[in-house]
């Protein structure tokens, strides 16, 4: 099993994470990687676990935190690595399409969250 990483940050950017990898696992799965697709979708079941503590089969068993508070994913370095990758992938979508706001939203993240991989001495 591989070891893995928190990174702390705000339910507002978690949103944006669960957003990107929806978005993501949507387009590779008709037409593209499975695996990444497969990928995605774990992270989004790891931030439903762990932050909305939903149960699987129980429906409105969990909802997410305020969009100010500060939550703490804990995923593989593989799947904060998707995370990058997606995170760019989307703002180049978002930036083509004059969401500007979004792009230079995700872009934020996306440097945060290289930082602490840099900080745990993964390097991009």
């Amino acid at each position: 099993m591989s070891v893995g990483l928190i990174i702390s940050m705000s339910q507002r950017q978690w949103g944006l994470i669960d957003a990107s990898m929806d978005n993501d696992a949507s387009v590779e799965t008709v037409g593209g990687d499975l695996q990444r697709a497969d990928l995605a979708r774990s992270i989004r079941r790891a931030g439903w676990d762990q932050i909305g503590r939903w149960t699987p089969g129980v429906p409105g068993s969990g909802s997410w935190p305020p969009p100010d508070e500060i939550v703490k994913p804990e995923l593989t370095i593989a799947q904060w690595l998707l995370t990058v990758d997606v995170l760019q992938r989307w703002a180049a979508t978002a930036d083509h399409l004059g969401h500007h706001e979004v792009a230079t939203q995700d872009l934020e993240l996306r440097e945060l969250i290289l930082s602490r991989l840099h900080a745990h001495g993964v390097h991009v």
